[in-house]
């Protein structure tokens, strides 16, 4: 029985898998990392793997609460059919390359793999199995938080999502999930000319997915919890 964590930004992720399916899945803030270690000794967990972009005291903290020795996740020059062209993968997040496992895992297509968390990741993957590269892009709630502290003018809740927005709360709304979108389409249309190939599918992962799906042009496909899948797979297949 695996425990399989992704410790993000603000919170950590994880889920309980029997090899047959998913037992058990749940999600903390960081300064909860310690009552996890009571939710999983009711489990007769027997490997436990993880993947951090953290801070290094969440890190530990999740360690001293797995019932069993914890292997980290790194990102890697190629795993299976999947080529990483990133120049230096140890400084890679791992959670953008186990996402993009298991995007390989699900679709055998030209794919632009977005999670939109604290950070919008966009990363390019091809039919062959080449992963390109991809964007870090400030998230949604991060790209209206730095507007409201760096301007005087803006620290108000955001309005709605409009295409010709006529006050300034639907223009901050607007404006970073378009800002956001454009990233994921220009990453699409990119991919589109790199390899002579379209449409493209996105696959949408994170907090905010819902919110960006339905201001995105081409075909998008939200999938749940894609860094845990690619932990899954790496944690089946190593």
């Amino acid at each position: 029985m695996k425990l399989l964590i992704d410790a993000g930004n603000s919170r950590v992720k994880w889920a309980v898998h029997d090899g047959r399916d998913w037992l058990v899945q749940g999600a903390v803030e960081h300064g909860d990392i310690a009552s996890l270690a009571e939710v999983w000794r009711q489990w007769p967990i027997t490997a436990a793997w993880g993947a951090s972009v953290a801070r290094a005291e969440a890190a530990q903290a999740l360690e001293a609460a797995t019932p069993c020795p914890l292997r980290w996740v790194r990102a890697e020059a190629g795993f299976g059919d999947v080529r990483n062209a990133y120049r230096n993968p140890a400084e890679q997040g791992a959670d953008r390359w186990l996402a993009v496992l298991a995007a390989r895992q699900l679709h055998r297509d030209d794919l632009i793999v977005a999670c939109a968390g604290t950070a919008l990741t966009v990363e390019a993957l091809t039919a062959e199995g080449d992963y390109l590269g991809g964007l870090i892009v400030p998230g949604l709630k991060l790209m209206l938080s730095s507007l409201a502290r760096n301007t005087a003018n803006l620290d108000r809740s955001a309005g709605v999502v409009t295409p010709f927005p006529q006050g300034t709360e639907d223009a901050l709304a607007s404006g970073a999930v378009y800002a956001l979108t454009g990233a994921v389409e220009t990453q699409r249309r990119q991919l589109q000319a790199h390899t002579g190939r379209a449409p493209v599918r996105v696959l949408l992962t994170g907090g905010d997915a819902a919110r960006l799906a339905p201001w995105l042009a081409g075909p998008v496909e939200i999938v749940d919890n894609l860094v845990l899948l690619g932990l899954l797979r790496v944690a089946d297949e190593k």
